[in-house]
């Protein structure tokens, strides 16, 4: 019989594909009761909820660049290069997206040059990333267009429905993290090699200890974005260093997925495989408790504010809305800017 756990997930956004990842693991080897009143928390950076509960085991996780805080959660699951006895373990984004690391992974068995009808693609829907990914779109256009599938500078006549077909047209994939840190790895790489294209990447600068530096154009080995277009120019007019790029397998390891999923199975079975009371790690005493009253009173301090109401309504009401809509999207980017939300 397996054992049966209460669990809960918090600050995740909606659809969110970790939950679900976290799930699949969990229930392989437990029993899985969803509840409102759990003995495990997992929770991630999206909200506070997750500051109402200090009883039970908390489990952060995150693939957004923001590093753990130990003093509020027992263990964590994230990308930084960091070690913490039992309690971290190190999980990039792009791992847990199964389809696209299979597709990548035989992205050297890809098409013939011909497939590819257009030059570069660039599909992102988030205009408060870093500029850098702007300042690069606006360099390479000057060489040739690209086509902008997101809802962010779209010039495709709307949102493309299915990313990888579209990507899957070019010989080039504008693949740009929304921020530069070490060890921030999400799936837009991923997605470019997936897509059979030579990726432009930015982001990681430790991006190459991972994926083949002689498969991709690595913005961080270039001194500006001129000498990346020029790079880019390069290439895209030699067919036969395109595919000679093409033809490089994407990782160093071919087995570092499977490695890395097997460490979170073993993580996950750690953590699990203790009665709550023992599985704690962060102090529930004065400091940690004098600590949790501060950040619960900041938030409800905020949430009563005239900015917090109007904050909370904007993301329970307009922001899920207007997604789905590309003025409301484009005009609601300009506001959030604006505010700095």
């Amino acid at each position: 019989m397996k054992k049966l756990i209460k669990i809960k997930f918090v600050d995740f956004n909606e659809g969110a594909t970790a939950v679900k990842v976290l799930l699949q693991h969990l229930q392989e080897h437990y029993e899985v009761e969803l509840s409102d009143s759990p003995d495990w928390l997992f929770y991630s950076v999206f909200g506070q909820e997750h500051l109402a509960y200090n009883d039970c085991v908390k489990i952060f996780f995150t693939g957004e660049n923001q590093a753990p805080d130990f003093n509020l959660c027992d263990y964590a699951i994230g990308f930084e290069h960091l070690q913490f006895g039992d309690r971290y373990m190190r999980l990039p984004l792009w791992m847990i997206y199964p389809d696209d690391v299979q597709q990548m992974q035989a992205k050297h068995t890809g098409p013939d040059i011909s497939a590819k009808t257009d030059f570069c693609s660039f599909v992102y829907s988030n205009s408060n990333a870093a500029p850098a990914r702007q300042q690069f779109y606006d360099a390479l256009s000057a060489y040739k267009h690209i086509n902008s599938g997101g809802k962010y500078l779209n010039n495709v006549g709307g949102p493309v429905k299915d990313k990888l077909s579209f990507q899957l047209k070019h010989k080039f994939a504008i693949a740009f993290e929304n921020t530069s840190h070490c060890g921030y790895t999400t799936e837009k790489l991923v997605q470019a090699f997936a897509a059979q294209t030579v990726p432009i990447y930015w982001g990681d600068p430790a991006i190459a200890d991972t994926f083949d530096s002689g498969a991709f154009i690595n913005c961080i080995d270039f001194p500006d974005w001129e000498a990346v277009v020029s790079r880019v120019r390069e290439i895209d007019q030699n067919d036969n260093l395109w595919l000679q790029m093409l033809r490089t397998p994407a990782l160093r390891d071919p087995e570092v997925v499977t490695k890395t999923i097997q460490q979170l199975d073993d993580f996950l079975q750690h953590i699990f495989n203790q009665e709550p009371s023992a599985a704690k790690r962060y102090s529930r005493d004065y400091w940690a408790v004098k600590q949790l009253r501060i950040r619960l009173r900041e938030k409800r301090a905020y949430e009563r504010s005239l900015f917090g109401i109007a904050h909370n309504f904007f993301n329970k009401h307009i922001y899920p809305s207007a997604r789905r809509h590309p003025r409301a999207w484009a005009l609601t980017q300009r506001l959030m800017q604006a505010l700095k939300v």
